[in-house]
C-alpha cells in the first residue's frame, strides 16, 4: 500500500513512495481511489492529503516508459483526472498539506483540495503542457500558487474553521478536455522527449 491512512473525524492520507518522490504511478493512483472509496462510506469531517518533508508528489511517474503505449498512458492520465474530480466534489472538506515539492499531477492534487497549505519555499509547477496533456484544468493552473490558502503550520486552524464555499466547477468539461488531449497520437513519444530533455538538463 503506497498510501498510509489515519482514520477518525479527520482522515489523513499520506503518500508513501519516498523512493520515487511520491510520483503518481498507477499503483499509487489506484490506492488513492480505494482510500476515497472508503472515505465516501465513512464520511469524515475532513480529509487531509500530504506527502513528506521533501516531496508532496513529483507528478506523473515516468518510470517504465519503454513498456507503455499511447493507450496505457492515456488510461493512467484519465484515472488521475477522475481522482482530481473526486477530490473537488468530495462530500467533506479536503486539505492538501504540501511541505515538499508538488509538480505536475502532484500540484494538481494540491489545487483540487478546498484548502491548500504550501510550504513557503515551495512552488507548484505544471509541466504537462510540455507534452500536450490538459490535466487538472487550465483555470486552476492559471491561478496556481495564488490559490494557496496558507502554510502547513496553519493546519490546526484550518481544521476548526468553517468549510469554504466551493466555486462552480464543470468536471465533465475538464475530463473531456483531458480525454481529447491524451487521444492525440504520439503521446508516448511526446512524454519520452520530455523525459529525455529533463535527463539532459540534470546531466
Amino acid at each position: 500500500m503506497s498510501v498510509l491512512i489515519e482514520r477518525g473525524d479527520v482522515w489523513t492520507l499520506t503518500l508513501d513512495r519516498p523512493e520515487r518522490a511520491n510520483a503518481l504511478g498507477a499503483g499509487l493512483v489506484e490506492d488513492l481511489h480505494r482510500a476515497l472509496d472508503e472515505a465516501a462510506a465513512a464520511r469524515p469531517e475532513t480529509l487531509v492529503l500530504r506527502g513528506n518533508a521533501r516531496h508532496f508528489a513529483a507528478g506523473f511517474d515516468l518510470d517504465g516508459l519503454a513498456a507503455e503505449t499511447d493507450a496505457s498512458l492515456a488510461y493512467r492520465f484519465v484515472r488521475i483526472g477522475l481522482l482530481l474530480e473526486r477530490l473537488i466534489a468530495a462530500p467533506y472538506r479536503t486539505v492538501a498539506v504540501a511541505e515538499g515539492a508538488a509538480v505536475g499531477a502532484g500540484a494538481d492534487l494540491v489545487l483540487a483540495c478546498d484548502h491548500r497549505l504550501v510550504g513557503p519555499a515551495r512552488t507548484l509547477r505544471f509541466p504537462g503542457a510540455a507534452f500536450g496533456v490538459a490535466l487538472g484544468g487550465v483555470r486552476r493552473r492559471e491561478l496556481g500558487v495564488a490559490l494557496t490558502t496558507g502554510v502547513p503550520a496553519d493546519l490546526p486552524a484550518v481544521l476548526t474553521a468553517p468549510a469554504p464555499p466551493r466555486p462552480a466547477h464543470d468536471g465533465d468539461a475538464e475530463l473531456a478536455a483531458l480525454a481529447r488531449s491524451v487521444a492525440v497520437p504520439g503521446l508516448r513519444d511526446r512524454i519520452a522527449a520530455y523525459k529525455a530533455a529533463l535527463t539532459k538538463e540534470s546531466a
